[in-house]
């Protein structure tokens, strides 16, 4: 039993051991074998050295240091808004005989969305053309028994006094009569005119109720008119409220129509920055939700007040939706152009780092990449202007230089063009950008 137990133990203890001078010995045979296979003629030593510090070089991509302007842009954040909506609600009551329209269909200017039963109002209309008939002939006998007066050559009514009136109102300007002479003489002068002059027929048309019947069939061809809901404007239609055969009542909101052949983002921005920005200037608008799809919009209108808790302005931006790809709604990264800045010395950003709490580069000089602290100014995602630390035509590490050391050996490739840094054109669409950090 003894026995067994420590064999046993010597077991447990054996492979480890063995385990251990295994690895040992894989990390160690392909230095042996590169012992072995150095070059055995002296004359080959200084050509092996050379292979060697050359398989040591780390690969990095590299770009010059140039001069170029930049876009100064201010960040923020928001969301799509429609050009242009409206909540389309019924003017007069009743059961809804038609529903033309779906959820998020396009529809024209002038297009009918929603038609009501108009069985009431076409009875409304014929009973106010029934009236007016009525009225109109009785008014025709009473032209037709003046005419017979008029054959009968019966004394004329009186003239207006418009002259009268007239000399009363100079005498009032010249203080000769008061304020109440001058009412007498105006009320006599326009009853006159009423009973014998230019408006004798308005006032009988309206004795009779003409006048009354003919606004009254106007407001009954109006009523029904509005028995059909019609769309004031092209868009889409949002936020359907109602089926067919719903009883609908004055006022009730049926559906929202949103014009979004443009869209636009409210956006708040920096009193720094806002001083800078003009109606007018470009913008690119990131959308996170199309993969960050950039868009080229323009600013539409600036709102002429700081809050002052906040030290923001609000600024919106109009965006072109000809395709539609864009929905009310959607939030955006939106860059706006603040200013240029001609003619500066800049390298990618990608090429500064932070070491110790300072910004570098690493300057590319004969196959070794060399610290170069540097003193920044303004930035773009793209590019970075450089005050101190480097010269214009100089190359400097832009990817593969993250755990480089001071003088550290290098082979170099070309670094990819860097995009132009301002805004796109408005109306112009550009592929994925990296994040933005939200509001500066």
């Amino acid at each position: 039993m003894a026995r067994s137990k420590r064999l046993w133990l010597w077991y447990l203890a054996g492979v480890p051991a063995l385990a251990i001078l295994a690895f040992v010995a894989w990390l160690v045979w392909p230095l042996a074998g590169q012992l072995e296979a150095g070059p055995k003629d002296p004359a080959d030593a200084p050509a092996a050295a050379a292979n060697l510090r050359e398989a040591r070089r780390q690969p990095v991509e590299a770009a010059a240091v140039e001069r170029r302007s930049l876009s100064v842009l201010a960040e923020a954040t928001g969301r799509l808004e429609p050009w242009r909506q409206a909540e389309l609600s019924v003017e007069v009551g009743g059961r809804v005989q038609a529903r033309l329209v779906e959820p998020g269909q396009r529809v024209a200017a002038g297009a009918e969305l929603i038609r009501l039963d108009p069985i009431d109002r076409e009875l409304e209309l014929a009973e106010a053309k029934a009236d007016l008939l009525r009225v109109q002939a009785t008014y025709a006998l009473m032209v037709a028994s003046d005419r017979k007066k008029s054959a009968g050559a019966e004394a004329p009514l009186a003239a207006p006094e418009e002259e009268t009136f007239a000399a009363a109102k100079a005498r009032f300007d010249q203080g000769l009569i008061s304020r109440a002479e001058l009412d007498r003489i105006r009320r006599r002068s326009e009853a006159t005119q009423l009973l014998g002059g230019e408006r004798q027929d308005e006032v009988r048309a309206v004795n009779i109720g003409l006048l009354q019947a003919e606004q009254q069939l106007e407001r009954t061809q109006l009523q029904l008119r509005r028995t059909r809901l019609e769309a004031p404007f092209a868009g889409r239609v949002a936020d359907l409220k109602v089926e067919q055969g719903q009883q609908l009542s004055p006022g009730q909101l049926c559906l929202t129509l949103l014009d979004d052949s443009r869209l636009t983002v409210a956006v708040d921005v920096l009193e720094r920055d806002l001083l800078r920005i003009k109606v007018g200037a470009r913008a690119s608008v990131r959308i996170p939700a199309l993969d960050d799809r950039v868009f080229g919009g323009r600013v539409h209108s600036i709102n002429p007040r700081v809050d002052s808790t906040s030290g923001t302005g609000r600024v919106s931006v109009v965006v072109d939706n000809p395709e539609g790809e864009l929905l009310p709604g959607v939030f955006a990264f939106v860059k706006l152009e603040t200013g240029q800045r001609p003619e500066q010395v800049v390298v990618p950003a990608a090429a500064v780092l932070m070491r110790q709490g300072r910004e570098l580069v690493f300057r590319i000089d004969q196959g070794r990449a060399l610290w170069s602290w540097v003193k920044t100014g303004a930035r773009t995602e793209e590019w970075v202007e450089v005050l101190e630390g480097v010269a214009v035509g100089e190359q400097v590490a832009v990817a593969g230089h993250f755990a480089l050391a001071h003088e550290a050996p290098v082979t170099v490739a070309a670094a990819p063009a860097v995009p132009q840094s301002s805004p796109p054109p408005a109306g112009s669409r550009a592929g994925p950008s990296s994040p933005a950090a939200g509001s500066r």
